[in-house]
């Protein structure tokens, strides 16, 4: 599966998109919605965020309830966080970086073929295919 990203971190530490319409689909590949997550999401929480597993990928997120404002973020599992802190440390809360432990060791119990199901991908063009097939086949 090829999931969207505005940005590809060099060294295949990952990417990450603020496009809305890139969020929609990744979460939508991975049958989830916007709307599935802010119904199971207290309204006392100011913003909104999780995480879950992409193949090689801890995929980390928030956004706003008005969904103005979208971070989808791609990290490498094999990636050691204290030794890239600059990348990550104004992104992760101390929450976040648990969680992102807790995928790490649950993907590191996965074979390599899914493994190798994500790739992230900052072409535009072929963004644009792929959107348009979801919209197209969504139901």
């Amino acid at each position: 599966m090829t999931l969207f990203v505005d940005k590809i971190i060099e060294n295949d530490l990952g990417g990450y998109t603020t496009d809305l319409k890139k969020a929609e689909y990744i979460l939508a590949v991975h049958r989830l919605s916007f709307e599935k997550i802010l119904s199971q999401t207290s309204r006392t929480i100011k913003i909104p965020s999780g995480g879950f597993i992409s193949g090689r990928y801890v995929v980390m997120f928030n956004f706003s309830w008005d969904l103005n404002h979208v971070n989808f973020g791609f990290i490498n599992y094999q990636i050691d966080l204290d030794k890239h802190f600059n990348v990550f440390a104004d992104c992760m809360s101390p929450k976040s970086v648990a969680g992102f432990h807790q995928f790490k060791e649950r993907i590191k119990q996965k074979g390599q073929s899914e493994l190798n199901e994500t790739q992230l991908s900052d072409n535009d063009s072929d963004f644009v295919l792929a959107y348009g097939e979801y919209i197209e086949n969504r139901s």
